[in-house]
Formats: structure tokens, C-alpha cells, sequence
């Protein structure tokens, strides 16, 4: 799992898409499935039977949405999603809750919550 803040870590002059890969989209998701390699996925990613859902993009910082961070990160993941052959089999994603996520890995199960909307699978 991943917890993305930003699409593109082109908008970095940093070295932040190097520290922490995990904030930005585009490399984020790359460095999570060779981690996934790393630890065991010997296959190639889009060969394992691989379930991907997909939560969060909410618009909760700026009412008017200028920068559209939530939906471009929504839009970039499931770009790169596609670029491994994959896309989710669930999401919630977009308006303007906050979610917590919770994974149980043994079952595959993906709950979430919100003050505002209280708890739901996806």
C-alpha cells in the first residue's frame, strides 16, 4: 500500500521522488511492485493474478478545488495502473471525505472510514 500526496515527481526539484518514492504517483507505485519483487513476486507484475483497489483523491484542503491534486493523483494512478496492464477492481475515490484505510492482507479485505461517513468496504 501506498499513500500518494502529489501525481508527478517531475513538479520536484528536491530529491524527494528519491527519499521518499512514495509521495508521488510515478514512483510510487514502480517502487512498491519492486518491493513486491524483492520480496517474494518473482513473476512480472501484471502475471500474478495481482487485485489492486484503489481509495482517496479527496478534494478536503481547498473547497474550490483549484489545483485538483485528488483528482490528478486518481487520474495518474490509474494511468500507471494501466501501463502495467492492471486496472482496480474497486475504488472510492474523489469528493471530499477524508478516508482512513485499513488492509487485511490474509483475506484481501479493504475497509474504509470516515468521521463523515462512517465504515464500508471496498
Amino acid at each position: 500500500m501506498v499513500h500518494i500526496a502529489l501525481p508527478d515527481s517531475a513538479i520536484d526539484s528536491s530529491n524527494r521522488a528519491q527519499t521518499q518514492p512514495g509521495y508521488f504517483a510515478d514512483t510510487a507505485i514502480p517502487a512498491l511492485f519492486r518491493k513486491m519483487q524483492i520480496f517474494g513476486t518473482e513473476q512480472e507484475i501484471k502475471k500474478i493474478g495481482l487485485i489492486v483497489k484503489i481509495a482517496g483523491g479527496a478534494n478536503v484542503m481547498v473547497p474550490d478545488e483549484t489545483f485538483k491534486i485528488g483528482m490528478r493523483n486518481i487520474q495518474a494512478v490509474k494511468n500507471i495502473l494501466k501501463s502495467y496492464g492492471l486496472r482496480p477492481i474497486a475504488e472510492d475515490v474523489g469528493g471530499n471525505i477524508s478516508r482512513t484505510v485499513t488492509v487485511h492482507v490474509n483475506t484481501g479485505e479493504v475497509v474504509l472510514t470516515s468521521p463523515a461517513k462512517g465504515r464500508w468496504n471496498i
